[in-house]
């Protein structure tokens, strides 16, 4: 959810979305609003992505593409509790979609429930090895609860997995370490 607006699934030249998968669900949206809805989460105007995202799904109910901008924008309003059954009726949809997995780890995390937020990003990183997003998820939610040891595990994999990623890698070893010296 937090990160990029650009949710991995696509429109397909059917009329459906195609997810990472490659399975269609759903029909057409409207692409122009859709656009709107992208470059409102990218001027970070969650509100207003939310409602045409809300407005998308009256037409669609079932576009995997909506629901990420839906759980992204509710994710960033605060709104974890609605943000996370978003991104549960996407992996109903779509029980593969990286996306959802990452947005699903991060509100389970932020609300507190980090074990799950864990297990949830670490299917996310299994989906997609090589995508930065949720390595970078999962070491933040791990400083944030204080799982210093468990961050040097993760940015091990990471640097592995994204090894020209090594500035950003770097930057949260340096976060984590100062963390957890200063929660001693």
């Amino acid at each position: 959810v937090a990160g990029n607006p650009r949710p991995e699934g696509r429109n397909d030249a059917s009329g459906g979305v195609r997810t990472p998968n490659w399975c269609t669900l759903g029909a057409m949206v409207d692409k122009d609003k859709l656009a709107e809805a992208r470059r409102r989460a990218e001027a970070r105007d969650y509100g207003a992505t939310a409602r045409l995202a809300r407005e998308l799904l009256e037409q669609s109910p079932d576009d995997v593409v909506t629901l990420d901008l839906l759980g992204y924008a509710l994710y960033f309003l605060g709104q974890l509790e609605e943000a996370e059954s978003v991104c549960r009726r996407t992996l109903e949809l779509s029980p593969e979609h990286a996306y959802a997995f990452k947005g699903l780890g991060l509100c389970l995390a932020k609300r507190g429930r980090i074990d799950d937020g864990v297990t949830a990003l670490e299917r996310a990183i299994a989906l997609k090895p090589k995508w930065f997003d949720p390595y970078w998820d999962l070491s933040v939610s791990l400083v944030e609860a204080r799982r210093y040891g468990a961050v040097f595990e993760v940015l091990r994999r990471a640097r592995e997995a994204l090894p020209d990623r090594a500035t950003e890698w770097d930057k949260m070893e340096k976060h984590a370490r100062a963390a957890g010296a200063r929660a001693r």
